[in-house]
């Protein structure tokens, strides 16, 4: 019978010393062993065995928890193990109390390479009981005794093990419940920060327009062309500017909540695909759709993702390809499927879009992915990219017919 502290350290700390070798107070636990074995020895001596077995019982077990061992689990082991040895050896009715070092450290503490160690030790020492001789683990008991003290043995580790237990209980309830409070912590903080950042962002698009409009205003009075060319490439810049600051701006609106209506996706597509024509003209792309289907979304913010994504397929087709929309609606669900005929992309490629500022096009933001996925996850749908290279790509977006108020109580989450 033993008690198996918490930290691997305390395998070579004395049992009645603090981590800091100060003496601590008795635990009512650590008295269930001290209180077994003199039951047991009590028993023994009803039962007329040797008076010196029955001291090699009590004695070392009584010192053992009085003063502690040098080495705390080993040295409870080596006591049961005595006691054992004692009074029958692999036939004895406290043979059972041999594993309760190792499962209460391993309740505690699991499976580690300490806890390892103690159940070597463990099965070691029951292997050296085997090969004891008879004259050596003493007489045998009488049924009556020998049952007594199996159910003391049984009732012994029960009550040893049960504070353990309880204790694991409670350190993985307080564990989860920092990890909550942690995650919470973390959550508003980006709350806060992603905030921040669209305050400042909107704030810097108007001085930027106010740039823009001089620089253009400038550049029609240039007094040559030198001057001309370096003023349209600042207006360029400031242009690319604004443009990193609205992807930014839509990238933070998915923390907002979404409010879902009956939003017929044939004409929503069609709508985006308006805005987009004169890009897909001067990039000489031809864009088409078909189908339709009426779902429950928020249409302002799923005609964002669809542009978002559309704008994506235009600029990786080359001059003279064409993209392509088609809506596919079942009793479920409804997809979205956006296909382009530009270069694909590989795998190691295809994995990592959707990371913010990671892109393939010269002075993108790769927020457009990230917001697009960002909204359909609020809707409860997905987003999936088929891709090979020099086949084009495919985005596809799956949304649920009907939507749920609760998906939309925390959009952030959603979104993440």
């Amino acid at each position: 019978m033993t008690v198996a502290l918490i930290q691997p350290a305390q395998f070579l700390r004395p049992h009645r010393t603090s981590a800091i070798g100060r003496a601590r107070p008795w635990h009512p636990v650590e008295l269930v062993p001290l209180a077994y074995y003199v039951a047991a020895a009590a028993v023994l001596a009803v039962a007329g065995y040797p008076a010196w077995r029955i001291a090699g019982v009590a004695l070392p077990a009584a010192a053992q928890c009085a003063w502690g061992a040098a080495f705390v689990q080993l040295g409870c082991l080596a006591t049961s193990i005595v006691a054992v040895a004692l009074t029958g050896g692999v036939a004895s009715p406290l043979l059972v109390i041999a594993i309760t070092s190792y499962l209460a450290a391993v309740l505690f503490a699991g499976d580690r390479r300490e806890t390892r160690l103690l159940l070597a030790v463990t099965a070691l020492d029951v292997g050296v009981l085997a090969l004891l001789p008879a004259a050596w683990t003493g007489p045998a008991l009488t049924r009556p005794v020998y049952g007594v003290l199996v159910v003391m043995s049984v009732l012994g580790i029960g009550a040893v093990l049960a504070p353990f237990h309880r204790a694991t209980r409670d350190v993985r309830d307080a564990l989860a419940r920092a990890r909550e409070e942690v995650a919470s912590e973390a959550l508003c903080r980006a709350r806060n920060l992603e905030q921040v950042g669209a305050k400042v962002a909107h704030e810097l698009k108007n001085p930027l327009s106010a740039i823009k409009a001089l620089i253009q205003l400038g550049a029609r009075e240039a007094p040559d062309v030198l001057s001309q060319e370096r003023l349209q490439i600042v207006e360029k810049e400031i242009s690319r500017m604004q443009e990193i600051l609205t992807d930014y701006l839509s990238f933070t609106r998915p923390l907002q909540e979404v409010r879902p209506e009956r939003t017929e996706l044939g004409a929503l597509v069609s709508e985006a695909l308006g805005v987009l024509s004169a890009r897909a003209d001067d990039g000489r792309v031809t864009l088409s759709a078909r189908g339709d289907g009426a779902i429950e979304a928020d249409p302002r913010r799923l005609r964002e993702a669809i542009l978002n994504l559309l704008a994506n397929a235009i600029e990786a087709t080359k001059p003279g390809g064409d993209v392509a929309v088609e809506v596919l609606r079942t009793e479920d669900a409804a997809e979205i499927a956006i296909r382009d005929t530009g270069s694909g992309m590989p795998p190691e490629t295809l994995g990592r879009l959707g990371t913010p500022f990671f892109t393939t096009r010269e002075g993108g933001t790769g927020l457009g992915v990230v917001l697009a996925r960002s909204v359909v996850a609020q809707h409860g749908g997905a987003l999936r990219y088929e891709s090979e290279p020099g086949r084009g790509t495919t985005a596809i977006i799956t949304l649920p017919t009907r939507q749920a108020s609760s998906r939309y109580r925390d959009g952030a989450r959603a979104a993440r």
